[in-house]
């Protein structure tokens, strides 16, 4: 997707999964709309889907297996995370879409009801000015590809949730970080799509 505020004939979801081919949408089609919570504030909520061993049972977001949250097995949920969001894009790579900083994981699925009868599902979630998407044009960039591990050691698997926590990921990390540090550039987190 190009702008994640969700799906419209401007922005079709691309590689999506099977939810998204039987039910038309994925939750994760909003992560980058801003929506105001109860206490006034705008948020992202993010989704990112857990794997489900049975139609009946999602699995949990094992946020243990983040840095840092090794011994947080039986918390609901951990603040304070960077959260950078990855996608296959039009040209058939993985790349940064962009980022949530000072999130909050949590470990279940949590809901957000709308005036409009909407239910969003999120596991994520951070105030809005800690959120940028990357214009489509920049997660082409070198600095913004996002290691997957059949061409490396390191980096997504079949799953779109990486915890990065292998030595051989480290340089990488780093300099994620540093590129997230550092950008400057557009973000279209407030860009309105008609």
């Amino acid at each position: 997707m190009k702008y994640y505020k969700g799906a419209s004939n401007k922005d079709v979801p691309y590689n999506g999964g099977s939810y998204v081919k039987e039910n038309g949408y994925g939750h994760e089609e909003f992560n980058f709309e801003p929506v105001e919570l109860d206490d006034g504030k705008f948020y992202c909520l993010g989704f990112v889907e857990t794997k489900s061993t049975s139609k009946i049972k999602n699995n949990e977001l094992h946020f243990e297996n983040i840095s840092g949250c090794e011994l947080l097995k039986k918390e609901k949920f951990v603040e304070g995370v960077l959260v950078v969001w990855c996608a296959t894009t039009d040209l058939n790579e993985t790349s940064v879409v962009g980022w949530y900083k000072n999130a909050t994981v949590f470990r279940n699925y949590e809901k957000a009801e709308f005036d409009t009868g909407y239910t969003q599902n999120y596991n994520i979630i951070a105030e809005k000015g800690g959120c940028v998407l990357l214009p489509q044009g920049v997660r082409h960039r070198h600095a913004w590809d996002a290691p997957v591990a059949k061409k490396r050691t390191y980096g997504f698997g079949q799953s779109m949730i990486w915890y990065a926590r292998e030595e051989k990921a480290v340089n990488y990390i780093q300099k994620l970080v540093k590129n997230i540090d550092e950008y400057t550039g557009d973000n279209w987190i407030d860009l309105v799509v008609s």
